[in-house]
């Protein structure tokens, strides 16, 4: 599209040089080339008056073919720095890509093995994230009576560690992975910050929320939680899922997005 404008332009610009040298003919073919008398009469040419006269138009017209080569250049340079802002559009939207793929795999690559009777149960990928939603209530309930004197959200960070401590190898890395991925999001000047967001909100499970949740809430995922309030991460969580749905009152409320369950809390 914009090497059709410049075309169109350059044509443009020639067009106006070769009517302008037409008219400038004519007027001197009527004005110098025929001499007449004072009836108006015939008498001559005045060539040398109409040399002197073409030499001035050349003059003009090497001054107007400098100015066109000078647009031209204009125009081509507009079109490379066009050209590079949509390569390095392209090049930031593969290298997302390419780093929520990586971020993905992670996930896949999680297992738990249970043991059940006479056989060990394996779980994978996401799933796995299921077994720690259900792992960090049955540790809340587990609390013994020293923690009794701390407040719902304190327990519930207490039984969150405890989770975290159990699988730190996955859960480290599945967190450090999903970080980078924001951060890349946040440093790039080539993309869609928002829409880029919410493709990676949009691949958020259930209970990935759960633990993002206890994760932004507690003193090391304090980092993340700006991520979570920018692109509104618990837009679909559900807060059923919680140790106790009172918590959604302990994240900032534009982390919610148009989660109405969650934003009822706060009216």
């Amino acid at each position: 599209m914009k090497n059709w404008k410049s075309g169109l332009a350059i044509i443009g610009v020639l067009l106006v040089v070769v009517g302008l040298y037409v008219a400038y003919y004519n007027f001197l073919y009527e004005g110098y080339l025929i001499a007449t008398d004072k009836d108006g009469a015939l008498v001559g040419v005045r060539s040398g008056t109409f040399g002197d006269a073409f030499g001035t138009l050349n003059a003009l017209f090497s001054g107007l073919a400098f100015s066109g080569v000078l647009i031209t250049l204009l125009l081509q340079r507009r079109d490379l720095a066009g050209s590079q802002e949509q390569n390095a559009k392209q090049q930031a939207e593969s290298q997302f890509y390419n780093m929520l793929s990586l971020q993905q795999q992670v996930i896949q690559g999680f297992d738990l093995h249970k043991p059940v009777p006479n056989a060990q149960h394996t779980i994978q990928g996401r799933d796995c994230f299921r077994d720690w939603g259900r792992k960090l209530i049955t540790r809340y309930s587990e609390l013994d009576e020293k923690y009794s004197s701390l407040s719902t959200l304190e327990r519930a960070l207490e039984a969150y560690q405890k989770v975290l401590k159990s699988h730190q190898g996955d859960l480290g890395l599945y967190f450090r992975s999903l970080y980078s991925v924001f951060r890349f999001i946040e440093n790039t000047q080539h993309v869609d910050k928002k829409h880029f967001g919410l493709v990676v909100r949009s691949l958020l499970s259930d209970y990935e929320l759960v633990l993002l949740f206890y994760n932004c809430l507690s003193v090391k995922g304090e980092k993340f939680k700006r991520f979570a309030k920018t692109y509104a991460l618990f837009d679909n969580l559900d807060v059923e899922l919680l140790i106790t749905s009172k918590h959604v009152r302990f994240m900032d409320k534009e982390a919610y997005g148009e989660n109405e369950e969650a934003l009822s809390f706060f009216k």
